[in-house]
């Protein structure tokens, strides 16, 4: 399980006084409109699970950081330990053609096992690296969305409103053509 570096206490730690209220009371004092086309507690919740997205991805990358670390100290100390054993075998009897042909088989097994293992804890690393890299596109996917969503309701909004003020307009103005053709009549 992934654990969080992200702790939504240390925001008030660190901004104490912080209150995303004052800002739209700031907001006519700098000659912007006092409300803004986004909604604050959205984007400030978007940035949220984007913080945390970002520690989940750390704290996945350190894990997978960690299990190549061990798994390479595990496959060095037996890598040592073959070697050992492989080196005490030349020393044994035989001719020497055949302590070069065991050196030989010593030297390819070494090898071989090198790349293999080698492989094995970049494979590890690979996958951390793409576990995390997921959760990050995940999270820009959803942000997108999210961001694409407030902006849509927004525009409805004020395309609803737009579309009252121009019925409001129209009755005022169809009012007043009845007002000028009553008045018309009275003066004929």
């Amino acid at each position: 399980m992934v654990r969080s570096f992200f702790d939504p206490s240390m925001i008030k730690q660190m901004m104490p006084n912080f209150d995303p209220s004052m800002i739209k009371q700031m907001m006519p004092k700098q000659g912007l409109s006092s409300t803004p086309a986004f909604d604050l507690g959205v984007m400030m919740e978007t940035l949220r699970k984007n913080s945390q997205a970002m520690s989940d991805a750390m704290q996945l990358s350190v894990e997978g950081l960690q299990q190549a670390i061990s798994r390479q100290a595990e496959l060095m100390g037996r890598m040592v330990q073959d070697n050992s054993s492989f080196a005490s075998s030349l020393m044994t009897e035989g001719t020497p053609e055949q302590k070069v042909q065991r050196q030989a088989e010593l030297m390819r097994k070494s090898y071989e096992t090198t790349i293999r293992n080698a492989r094995e804890v970049s494979d590890i690393i690979a996958k951390s690296g793409e576990e995390a890299a997921e959760i990050i596109n995940r999270r820009v996917s959803a942000t997108l969305s999210e961001f694409k969503s407030a902006f849509d309701r927004d525009i409805d909004t004020a395309a609803r409103a737009t579309k009252a003020a121009a019925n409001e307009s129209t009755d005022m103005a169809k009012k007043a053509v009845k007002t000028a053709a009553k008045a018309r009549k009275r003066a004929a």
